[in-house]
């Protein structure tokens, strides 16, 4: 009992620390209305590029197979204690922590992107500029962490601890649900340790929530029996890389270089194509 115990606790503070740590990526900025001239835009060939990355995921799918056998079906490190600890005792409830971890999964990408981005700093604020380079952030992060994490889950073959139940899965490794949960919450650290959003402590309390929903989405999928501790572990660390890593190269000093860029006009309303020399 005392094993298990530790294998959870331990599990639970890796993949916390590893999104509040995501803080420390960024550079404290003041908020400004437009994107700072100081900072990357994304313009229209990275978007061009992100987008492409966006499409392979489809294609990633039919060309890409995951393996009819298992390349790897075996628990690692504290996996068997994290599991026996963690998992549901119920069919009904590893269902319902499933479909919990769902939440997470899509609900972070919605809030970013249509909440925070489009209503908030862009309708709300009319701060177009903003709002416009804060999703396309995102959906660069995302783009690259889709392919990442795809690959890699068919690649290595990983079995499910639950693949005895209903159509065998071997793409276990690393999390999808978990990586995209912390892509998106990593980023928001960043963005708002970077960039007046809310003002005031609306913008500090952003990191944890954010950090805390993807770490329960990490944990229900243990719960659900759906993946195994390292495959969360692995889906934490993946995803916290990716959205720091994003997010700090748009927004630091980029000493002035000359960008091609998307920008919105007046009012937030109209969609701009320009260079900065």
């Amino acid at each position: 009992m005392t094993r298990n115990l530790e294998a959870r606790g331990v599990c639970a503070a890796i993949v916390v620390s590893l999104a509040s740590g995501a803080v420390a990526a960024a550079e404290q900025q003041t908020s400004e209305d437009s994107w700072p001239a100081r900072w990357n835009k994304i313009g229209p060939v990275e978007a061009g590029v992100v987008g492409g990355l966006a499409t392979s995921l489809i294609f990633l799918e039919f060309l890409l197979k995951a393996p009819s056998t298992p390349r790897w079906d075996e628990p690692i490190l504290f996996d068997a204690g994290a599991r026996s600890a963690l998992r549901a005792g119920s069919p009904g409830a590893r269902s319902r922590a499933a479909t919990a971890s769902d939440f997470g999964y899509g609900g972070l990408p919605l809030y970013a992107i249509a909440v925070e981005a489009g209503l908030v700093t862009w309708w709300g604020k009319g701060k177009g500029d903003i709002a416009l380079q804060l999703a396309l952030i995102h959906g660069e992060a995302l783009a690259i962490n889709g392919v990442i994490s795809r690959v890699t889950e068919k690649a290595s073959g990983r079995k499910r601890p639950d693949a005895g139940t209903g159509t065998p899965d071997y793409t276990a490794f690393p999390s999808g649900h978990t990586s995209t949960a912390f892509t998106i919450a990593a980023g928001l650290c960043v963005q708002h340790a970077g960039l007046e959003i809310y003002g005031g402590v609306a913008d500090k309390l952003v990191c944890p929530a954010a950090a805390t929903v993807a770490t329960a989405t990490g944990l229900l999928r243990i719960v659900s029996d759906r993946h195994w501790a390292s495959d969360v572990l692995a889906g934490a660390v993946l995803g916290t890389v990716v959205g720091a890593t994003v997010s700090w190269a748009h927004m630091h000093d980029a000493g002035g270089a000359p960008r091609t860029t998307f920008s919105l006009g007046p009012g937030g309303r109209s969609l701009l194509y320009g260079g900065r020399f």
